[in-house]
């Protein structure tokens, strides 16, 4: 069976070359706050939004892009390394792909719920933020593994 909808091969190192930075910057960005001066952007109207009011103010709105910039680079990183072909795609690759998205979902929703239930306040929200994530995280890490013991032995 003819593998469709993934990347050509190539696209997996270039996946890589991207997530692992932006998964450095990301993890860094949970537990110290950074800001780049080249990532602020002056909007050329002036707003202040505080818990869903919009309200005018005298001064210049900036926004902080970093975080953005990180998440849609961690984003298409690991899509990239997720849905790029082996160089071998045969059934068995197909078959540990198909079970280790089915894995991935299960873990990230059983996050979800535990969450739910356990977390509440501004820590849910921390919680959500990261949960963005977890199934592309769960999916690469398990699928990367499977591999990795196939092709190399137990």
């Amino acid at each position: 069976m003819k593998p469709r909808f993934l990347f050509p091969n190539y696209c997996r190192i270039i996946g890589w070359i991207i997530a692992v930075p932006a998964l450095i910057a990301g993890i860094w960005g949970i537990f110290n706050e950074f800001k780049f001066d080249f990532l602020f952007v002056e909007l050329p109207f002036h707003y202040l939004l505080d818990d869903g009011v919009l309200q005018s103010t005298k001064e210049p709105s900036r926004l902080e892009l970093g975080d953005e910039v990180v998440s849609i680079a961690l984003i298409v990183g690991l899509g990239l390394v997720a849905f790029s072909k082996c160089k071998i795609e045969d059934e068995f690759v197909s078959q540990i792909r198909l079970e280790s998205l089915q894995w991935a979902v299960y873990v990230h929703f059983g996050f979800l719920l535990f969450a739910t239930i356990f977390v509440y306040g501004i820590y849910f929200f921390n919680v959500m933020v990261v949960n963005m994530f977890t199934p592309l995280l769960i999916f690469v890490g398990r699928f990367q593994y499977l591999v990795y013991v196939h092709n190399h032995g137990k």
